[in-house]
């Protein structure tokens, strides 16, 4: 598995710069991919219509993705979400994962 050495450790708020580079390079998917990480479709298609770009599209639904707190849903990590994107493009997705490599134990 390519994305075995991805840090499963929780993200949050704090970490939303740290996925610029997700927002570069998967915008265009940035529904698809909210839909995947567990985000309401609702809230997605607020997004939407809110936000002018799909960069910006992608930046906020990152954001809402990190805020939330769900016992259904599994706590937002690098993991989580380079699993969901490599649906889309597993070549840019382990290039992105090699950057986040963990070194917790």
């Amino acid at each position: 598995d390519p994305l075995s050495t991805v840090c499963h450790c929780e993200l949050g708020i704090d970490n939303l710069s740290e996925l610029c580079i997700v927002c570069e390079n998967f915008s265009n998917h940035w529904k698809v991919i909210g839909l995947e990480l567990g985000v309401n479709k609702m809230r997605l298609d607020m997004i939407d219509r809110d936000n002018r770009d799909s960069y910006q599209r992608m930046f906020e639904m990152l954001a809402l993705w990190l805020r939330r707190k769900s016992e259904t849903q599994p706590v937002p990590s690098w993991h989580i979400l380079l699993k969901a994107l490599s649906k889309w493009d597993i070549i840019k997705t382990i290039q992105i994962a090699s950057k986040f490599v963990c070194n917790h134990k």
